[in-house]
């Protein structure tokens, strides 16, 4: 009884040491990585094999938003209007306190131009049917780097719209914003004109973003038809799957179909 329980810990030691064999382990991850890589090369094959799919369905998409683009989005239009911004205590000299003074209130004067009181006589003034947010929406006040000039740009989608808000807003605020901050009346730098060309929607842009929409939706399409495929299309996915070696593959040959095509048709012409 001892030996046979020695002889049963001795077996079990070993296969517990060749259960932990690093080699073996090493050997297993190898195996894995193999699988991955393989089944990357598979999946790249199986994207090549579509490929006329996808050239396809990347065409179908620029296509598709290109045309959304044209026919569902208005088109718009912009024009700017600029104010130069004055701060000088005297006539015709401007010292170096006073461009600093104008730099500072260029900051106050974009919040204030947004403000409700310009932005309700806009409105009241032209009869617009917007919002005081949509209206706010519609206009941008931009400061260019080192310079006292506001330049108001509306967007609309009419151009003579846009004109005028932008003349509006700067005529109202160059009244209302010297009352209010108790600054020197502002400057009229130019007036806005009619723009002629419109500024959106840029067909390029749909055109590309639909064109990768169609790439991606193609492309996980394949992929997931490719990943729940779990039918043996040859002998080394039998191997790769199961393990298993087949003995003998039985080849499709076209040829055989002639042949019997050909006798059959010999075989009525006897009858005949």
């Amino acid at each position: 009884m001892n030996l046979e329980n020695k002889e049963n810990t001795s077996l079990e030691n070993v296969g517990n040491t060749k259960a932990l064999n690093p080699k073996s382990l090493l050997a297993f991850e190898e195996e894995e990585t193999k699988e991955t890589e393989i089944d990357l090369v598979d999946m790249f094959f199986a994207l090549f094999d579509k490929l006329h799919i996808i050239i396809l369905c990347t065409l179908v998409g620029a296509l598709l938003l290109n045309a959304f683009s044209y026919f569902f989005i208005k088109p718009t239009y912009q024009s700017t209007s600029k104010i130069y911004v004055v701060s000088a205590s005297k006539d015709s000299v401007i010292d170096f306190s006073d461009i600093n003074v104008g730099t500072s209130l260029t900051l106050d004067y974009e919040q204030l131009i947004l403000s409700y009181p310009v932005l309700s006589k806009v409105s009241d003034s032209l009869n617009l049917n917007y919002t005081m947010k949509e209206l706010q929406s519609m206009i941008a006040i931009e400061n260019p780097s080192d310079t006292r000039i506001l330049n108001i740009t509306v967007t609309s989608t009419d151009p003579k719209e846009a004109m005028d808000i932008a003349n509006k807003v700067m005529d109202i605020s160059i009244d209302y914003l010297p009352d209010t901050m108790g600054s020197n009346t502002p400057n009229v730098a130019e007036r806005a004109r009619l723009a002629d060309q419109k500024t959106g929607p840029s067909y390029t842009k749909y055109t590309m973003i639909g064109a990768v929409i169609g790439l991606l939706l193609s492309c996980g399409v394949i992929i997931a038809r490719y990943l729940m495929d779990d039918t043996i299309h040859s002998a080394e996915d039998m191997e790769k799957y199961f393990g298993v070696a087949p003995l003998s593959v039985i080849p499709e040959n076209e040829s055989l179909d002639d042949g019997e095509e050909e006798t059959s048709q010999k075989r009525k012409r006897k009858k005949v």
